[in-house]
């Protein structure tokens, strides 16, 4: 799945974030987040809905976290519709356990929306570090998607700056 994916790089220190790849990576970050990785949405057209795929993202404690010891880290997807300006989903949160140098394992998120025009649908990924006590986030991040392959049933018919 990770080779199918065009990837994004956001590396964070306590000054700056780096971001690589295409679309924007790193949008709101608070505290010291680790690196993660989103890519590429799959939007799928069935019928009068669009079916949003995105794989988890690849997300490693942050630095200096307790070595030896996991952090738990979590995500949730959210779709925004930029050209109703509306929120149209918000997904549940993924948890998983992550060192800084093995990532979280985590499920990738299917998303269903209402496939109406006009809109314009962005994926964001929400991902926060939590706190040794398991609940509370010390570094939060939104990563989002990298760009959308659009597909009709099977046929597809390119990759947009939206999901449409």
């Amino acid at each position: 799945m990770i080779g199918k994916l065009t990837t994004a790089l956001a590396l964070s220190t306590t000054t700056a974030a780096l971001v690589f790849g295409a679309g924007t990576a790193a949008a709101d970050i608070t505290g010291v987040p680790g690196v993660a990785l989103t890519g590429q949405a799959t939007c799928t057209h069935k019928d009068d809905r669009i079916e949003i795929e995105i794989a988890a993202p690849i997300v490693y404690a942050q630095p200096g976290y307790r070595p030896g010891e996991h952090q738990q880290i979590r995500y949730r997807t959210v779709v925004y519709d930029a050209a109703q300006h509306t929120l149209a989903s918000a997904g549940e949160w993924e948890k998983g356990k992550a060192t800084d140098t093995k990532a979280a394992e985590m499920d990738d998120t299917t998303v269903k929306v209402l496939r109406n025009d006009p809109n314009a649908y962005q994926v964001v990924q929400q991902v926060e570090w939590l706190a040794p006590d398991g609940e509370n986030p010390v570094a939060s991040t939104d990563l989002a998607a990298t760009g959308y392959l659009i597909k009709d049933g099977r046929t597809v018919l390119g990759t947009f700056e939206y999901c449409q």
